[in-house]
């Protein structure tokens, strides 16, 4: 058995409002529940007249209670709000170094990938001298190793990682 509900509830529905706006309202309007009941439909009205419009739909706005219509206006400002609040996350974030720019770091990225290709393909000529006449396979494994080691080493470096974090986040 589902209980019926009060009058306060009822109002609250009819006038698009929060119970608390409708018990406002009849201590204003100096009226009791039992008034409220006997006369609901100009009561309803009473309150819907009452009831601060601009605070139903701000409050309708950000999503705390009061319903009623919102207006385009107030669904574009509280967008914009919206907006104005993300803009200053994402800045205040970028100050704290959590982000960088996206043009930054695709051009170091750019600039670390042109680095490496160019040391592999200057490791043919360090190596020729080297490794001619060598017969040995095991010796000119070792020798390509060491270059191939020297050159990924040189990315690894600590120095050079320092200057490539500087450099994406300056």
């Amino acid at each position: 058995m589902s209980r019926t509900k009060g009058v306060i509830r009822r109002m609250a529905d009819e006038a698009g409002v929060d119970p608390k706006t409708v018990r406002r309202a009849l201590e204003a309007l100096e009226l009791t529940e039992q008034q409220a009941e006997a006369d609901f439909a100009n009561t309803v009205t009473a309150v819907t007249d009452w009831a601060d419009s601009d605070r139903v739909v701000g409050h309708a706005t950000t999503g705390r209670g009061e319903g009623g219509y919102v207006s385009e206006l107030a669904q574009a400002r509280a967008e914009s709000e919206r907006h104005r609040a993300e803009k200053m996350r994402l800045q205040n974030e970028r100050l704290r170094g959590a982000l960088i720019d996206r043009a930054a770091a695709t051009e170091t990225v750019t600039r670390l990938l042109g680095d490496f290709r160019t040391a592999l393909l200057a490791m043919n000529g360090k190596l020729a001298p080297r490794l001619i006449g060598l017969s040995d396979v095991r010796a000119v494994a070792r020798i390509i190793d060491t270059e191939v080691r020297d050159t990924l080493t040189a990315f690894a470096d600590e120095g050079f990682t320092a200057a490539l974090d500087s450099e994406a986040l300056s």
